[in-house]
């Protein structure tokens, strides 16, 4: 059993809880190059979700004028980010839904008609993941009068002309979705034993569930580590499970009051390293913001905190950015600068990405507005 510590970036130096030391961290965090980079940015304005392109370095950020091949689409209800791809589902007037696949890396979209076989207006997606040309979509059939709530599976093959697909019944909700080593991993609950959570695993080769495997209670989201094994995390704890054997081989427990809360964001970036970059709620203990950056590296269980206040003055808080809630956080890797998107305050159509160095010296580098609040950021 290990625990966790949680590193507050102050003004001038760190509150440590915890643990021991992050000498490994700040020494991988010192050099600042100066390189070219893209930034692919995922906006929502007006329900829709509109691409940009981005171009930078260490000292810049303006916008590209190159035109991607990303179309806006409504915005989504249910998202899967792997790598270079995102998939985006939405529901369709006609009762039908809609799947795009993005790769950043190319700038190749692909869209596939889904549950036009269906047409219920009352299908709720739940889940989704994609891997290769296949999609995995987790879904619920809502119960009228004596009739029960019934959970599918849907397996789709997108790369005939005609998507092909075959459905399996499913006997828990399915809540999200996780890819890894050809498997499809389920996070599900039971719904007639107390909420009970579930993993579902589905083995895309042999094209079945495989294993039920009980969680207990509580278990909020999954996450995939560096080296492809699953992050089942609980208000107070993560397990780490091996994706070959289903067994736990890691367990991290919070201390009270030093809990992480990454399996509270609704969108979160992983890194090369592993670490997650994610927006934290906070209780407005030390901060007068509702969330705010955060970073958690999960081989030195740290989790660093960006308050805003710490880097920024309170003109370029309030007047200036007019910064209301972070809605993403991710990652440079080739100039080492944490990415930051936030929604402007007043103004729930407007936004902005901030720029600043990670600590062991956090540092404000720039902010670019944005007519739109970003979701997804993509770094090549």
């Amino acid at each position: 059993m290990q625990t966790c510590r949680i590193c507050f970036v102050m003004l001038a130096s760190f509150l440590i809880g915890c643990s021991d030391n992050t000498d490994g961290y700040q020494e991988s965090k010192e050099e600042f190059p100066n390189l070219d980079a893209t930034y692919s940015l995922l906006f929502e304005t007006n329900g829709l979700l509109s691409l940009i392109k981005l171009s930078a370095n260490a000292e810049a950020i303006f916008p590209d004028p190159g035109i991607s091949e990303f179309e806006s689409i409504l915005l989504p209800s249910v998202t899967y980010r792997n790598g270079d791809e995102i998939s985006l589902f939405h529901s369709l007037t006609d009762c039908s839904g809609n799947i795009s696949l993005y790769n950043f890396k190319n700038d190749a979209l692909k869209k596939t008609v889904v549950f036009d076989d269906l047409r219920n207006c009352d299908l709720i997606v739940h889940a989704l993941a994609h891997y290769g040309n296949m999609f995995y979509i987790g879904y619920e059939v809502p119960g009228t009068g004596a009739k029960e709530t019934l959970y599918y599976a849907r397996i789709i093959d997108s790369s005939p002309t005609e998507p092909e697909f075959f459905d399996i019944e499913i006997d828990k909700k399915p809540l999200q979705a996780i890819v890894s080593n050809n498997r499809v991993f389920v996070l599900s609950e039971d719904m007639e034993d107390s909420y009970r959570n579930y993993l579902l695993v589905y083995d895309t080769l042999e094209e079945e569930f495989t294993a039920d495997i009980n969680l207990g209670f509580e278990a909020q989201k999954l996450f995939k580590s560096d080296d492809g094994n699953i992050i089942v995390s609980y208000p107070e704890l993560h397990n780490f499970i091996s994706s070959s054997t289903m067994a736990i081989v890691k367990t991290t427990r919070y201390e009270e009051g030093k809990e992480p809360g990454f399996a509270d964001t609704e969108a979160s970036f992983s890194d090369e390293q592993g670490n997650l970059y994610y927006s934290m709620q906070t209780d407005y203990s030390g901060t007068s913001y509702p969330n705010i950056p955060a970073v958690y590296d999960f081989q030195t269980n740290t989790a660093i905190l960006y308050y805003y206040e710490n880097f920024l003055s309170e003109q370029e808080q309030l007047v200036e950015f007019k910064i209301g809630s972070t809605t993403m956080v991710s990652y440079d890797a080739k100039n080492n600068l944490v990415l930051i998107g936030y929604k402007k305050a007043g103004d729930p159509d407007k936004g902005g990405l901030l720029r600043i160095r990670p600590i062991p010296n956090p540092a404000f580098i720039d902010n670019i507005d944005l007519n739109g609040v970003p979701f997804q950021l993509y770094t090549d």
